[in-house]
């Protein structure tokens, strides 16, 4: 399949000159790129409740789950900063969008963990998890783009 795709993104790049090179290297480390990202997110989604359900009461999980959030917002930044071929702009557009709202949640929960506000439903309630599903399905749709 990587093969594939490397030969229709090269046969392209011949017609359409140097710009489509460039597009080639981003398409190739794109796809894996994302789906590194999005699986980050799913996993990160999987482990931050039970983290910050010890970290009401236990202040060593308090500073892992600051780090995990911390690093979160870092991995966030990394995958904006991704220059996505034109055939994935659409979709990076999206993950970004998303993204902010993500980030946006974690900044908000940083808060509360930070000023003590952390209580054993704030996760629920913050809203942070509740559009991790959207990035299954943008994956599904790199996925089918990079085939």
């Amino acid at each position: 399949m990587k093969k594939t795709l490397l030969a229709v993104l090269l046969s392209f790049s011949v017609l359409t000159g140097c710009s489509a090179v460039e597009d080639v290297t981003n398409g190739i480390n794109y796809v894996p790129e994302a789906t590194e990202y999005i699986n980050d997110v799913q996993q990160f989604s999987k482990e931050i409740p039970s983290l910050a359900e010890k970290a009401v009461s236990d202040q060593n999980a308090r500073v892992e789950l600051e780090k995990a959030l911390e690093e979160m917002n870092t991995t966030i930044e990394e995958f904006n900063e991704l220059s996505p071929p034109s055939v994935f702009e659409d979709i990076h557009n999206q993950v970004m969008e998303h993204n902010q709202t993500f980030q946006d949640g974690i900044d908000k929960y940083q808060t509360a963990v930070e000023n003590g506000e952390l209580t054993p439903d704030f996760l629920e309630k913050s809203g942070l998890l509740d559009d991790v599903k959207v990035y299954t399905d943008l994956l599904n749709d790199i996925k089918q783009l990079g085939e």
